[in-house]
């Protein structure tokens, strides 16, 4: 059974023949490998190829996009076409040649970063212009083939799954109108808990060996066991020792920084 937070439509697998499946995998994290994003990322990304997935690892902010300017030249003047000659295009088809897009990015005011944003905005250009009636719904129709499973990876600083609906909410309405099924989610709140491994190494770990699992499993099953993701959400420490841990990092380095500028 998949977990109800991580919104996976149905128990199918991703795939059911024997070849490596393709998954691309999008960090959208300003901070890159140096990020909390990253530190739940990597054990994820090793659990999808030791279940034998071929993964194609993006980082977002190493490419070259543009922001979409809305000015329609993809739907009329040229076809799928964009505007801009970027870094999208080339990206364009990797995610065509992928069945399932993951898309990794730290909380941030709420939602996804605005390189996550600068992202899937530029991925108009799978869509027809015309509307389509879809399940009660008006939609678009898609123009090329898009990735038929759509997974979060996600991480925030505050505890508590909810700080994370409002994104949670935005992917399950961007899959549907991609036509794509929502695999669900892997979250982690609290993430600076998990830099906490010198005092808490058996709670850290068994956090880690859950994301790691959480990849295979949605290799393997298509999305995340309940069990796995509370194992992965986990707490690694008390709200109060994790307020009092922030506080004391932040006043340190607004120390350093006020000694520097003196």
């Amino acid at each position: 059974m998949f977990c109800a937070a991580g919104g996976a439509d149905d128990a199918s697998p991703i795939s059911l023949h024997e070849e490596k499946m393709n998954i691309v995998v999008m960090n959208a994290a300003p901070r890159m490998e140096s990020g909390n994003t990253h530190v739940i990322l990597s054990p994820f990304v090793e659990g999808l190829r030791t279940a034998g997935a071929q993964v194609d690892l993006v980082v977002v902010n190493r490419m070259k996009i543009k922001r979409c300017v809305g000015c329609f030249t993809c739907y009329a003047k040229t076809p799928g076409i964009c505007v801009h000659h970027d870094d999208m295009q080339g990206l364009m088809e990797r995610i065509r040649a992928c069945e399932t897009m993951v898309l990794a990015t730290p909380l941030y005011i709420d939602g996804m970063t605005a390189l996550a944003k600068t992202f899937l905005d530029r991925l108009v250009t799978f869509m027809d212009p015309h509307f389509t009636e879809d399940g009660g719904e008006v939609r678009h129709p898609l123009r090329w083939a898009f990735p038929r499973n759509i997974f979060l990876v996600s991480v925030c600083g505050f505890p508590g799954l909810r700080n994370f609906d409002p994104l949670l909410l935005y992917m399950e309405r961007m899959a549907k109108n991609f036509h794509a099924r929502f695999a669900g989610s892997l979250l982690r709140p609290a993430t600076f808990s998990v830099l906490m491994g010198r005092k808490y190494p058996e709670r850290v770990q068994a956090v880690l060996d859950a994301v790691r699992t959480a990849g295979v499993e949605l290799v393997r099953d298509g999305g995340v066991s309940q069990s796995t993701f509370k194992a992965a959400a986990a707490e690694i420490c008390t709200t109060r020792e994790l307020v009092d841990t922030a506080n004391a990092y932040w006043d340190r380095e607004m120390k350093k920084s006020k000694e520097k500028q003196s």
